[in-house]
This record gives C-alpha cells, sequence and structure tokens, in this order.
C-alpha cells in the first residue's frame, strides 16, 4: 500500500467519517472528509484524491447527484467513486464501487483495493 494514497469521505454523518478515517488512516491512506456535497464536489477538484466515498443520503444534494457531477466533469472524471448507503437497491450508476451500511474496516478497504490499481495509487497526490 503506498502510504500517498488519498481519500475523499463525502458523508454529512461525522461518526461515519470519524470511523472510516479511523479504518484508512492506518492502512496508510491519506484521508479528506467534506460534510456535504457541495464541499465534496469543491475538495474533489483541489484535492485530487485517488478515491472518493461518498454517502447516498444527504442533506442538499444526493450522493447520486454528486456522483453524476463527479463522473462528467473531466478534472474528477478519473477518479473512482464508491456509493456508501444503506439501501441494498440504491442507484449506483456513476459508482465505481459500493458500500453496504453498516459495513467494517476489511469492507473499505477491499473496496478501495478493487476501484483502484497500484499504478493509480503509485501516482495519486496526498491530501
Amino acid at each position: 500500500m503506498n502510504l500517498s494514497a488519498s481519500v475523499l469521505i463525502i458523508d454529512d454523518d461525522p461518526n461515519l467519517s470519524e470511523a472510516v478515517e479511523a479504518y484508512l488512516q492506518p492502512a496508510g491512506y491519506v484521508t479528506a472528509v467534506a460534510r456535504n456535497g457541495f464541499q465534496g464536489l469543491r475538495l474533489a477538484r483541489e484535492v485530487k484524491p485517488a478515491v472518493i466515498l461518498c454517502d447516498m443520503r444527504m442533506p442538499h444534494m444526493a450522493g447520486s447527484d454528486v456522483l453524476r457531477e463527479l463522473s462528467s466533469d473531466p478534472a474528477t472524471s478519473h477518479i473512482p467513486r464508491v456509493l456508501m448507503t444503506g439501501n441494498i437497491d440504491a442507484d449506483r450508476s456513476g459508482a465505481d464501487g459500493f458500500l453496504l451500511k453498516p459495513f467494517v474496516e476489511s469492507d473499505v478497504i477491499a473496496v478501495l483495493r478493487r476501484v483502484t490499481s497500484s499504478e493509480r495509487l503509485a501516482s495519486a497526490v496526498p491530501c
């Protein structure tokens, strides 16, 4: 695992964001957190993370809208996107991976490894 691999977590629930950070940081990931979709879009463009984890249900902008905008923007369309939701039937369009809540540390690490390649992680810009 490359110690400079960065992950942007977009979630309005601080408890979940903190838990995901606690899973990722010991595994060598650098994390950034956005508390809503608008902030997530801004940080994705600024930080250029190796991967984005995005919650489905957030106020003001749903995760599906965030993923759609990330997919259509040339500056972010190449970044793998993982949808986090408690709804098994959620629309997964625009997502490269899926995490069903509640999840555990091994689930998060496994999906990150699945949606990224070692080459992409090696060239990731840290947060």
